[in-house]
């Protein structure tokens, strides 16, 4: 089953305010996806004293581990997503290291990766796996064509975006 979109909940992770739940991503892509940077990142950069971040930094990750301590707001879990995972650097996978290993009370941890092998074997052994398949090349020609692209123009896409239809 997927989001209802109609809960309160549904509505504050649409709206980037979900207080049980953490996004770790680089900066360069929280920004292209409308996720909010924390004050002093987001100063930093509109002042221009430096552009967005392409890794995860080491400050997104410490913040990450005073939320995972702090009581949840109203659900029953709170959720930490990290993606893409293989964009945590050295330094940062290690500060997650140890939340990652014991979770305080009810904290659980996505880690989405085109990459599993680039993360760190420490994080690797401390996680369970599961692959997702790309739909077949039928099912993303029928889903493009619902989104209003054209056949033509959709063959060409799909195959350029590397079979992901929403690239």
């Amino acid at each position: 089953n997927g989001a209802c979109g109609q809960c309160g909940s549904c509505h504050a992770i649409e709206v980037r305010t979900h207080a049980d739940l953490c996004v770790l991503m680089p900066e360069e892509t929280l920004m292209a996806r409308g996720w909010p940077l924390g004050e002093k990142a987001q100063g930093e950069i509109d002042d221009k004293k430096r552009k967005p971040s392409k890794e995860i930094r080491v400050e997104a990750a410490r913040d990450m581990v005073a939320f995972s301590q702090q009581t949840r707001s109203g659900g029953s879990t709170k959720v930490v997503f990290v993606y893409p995972a293989e964009r945590m650097n050295h330094v940062t996978a290690n500060t997650i290291l140890k939340t990652l290993e014991e979770p305080p009370g009810e904290c659980r941890f996505v880690l989405a990766s085109e990459a599993a092998h680039q993360l760190l074997p420490t994080i690797r052994s401390r996680c369970q796996t599961h692959t997702m398949v790309w739909p077949t090349e039928t099912e993303a020609l029928s889903w493009l064509q619902a989104q209003g692209v054209p056949t033509p123009d959709a063959v060409v896409l799909l195959r350029a975006a590397g079979g992901r239809p929403e690239d």
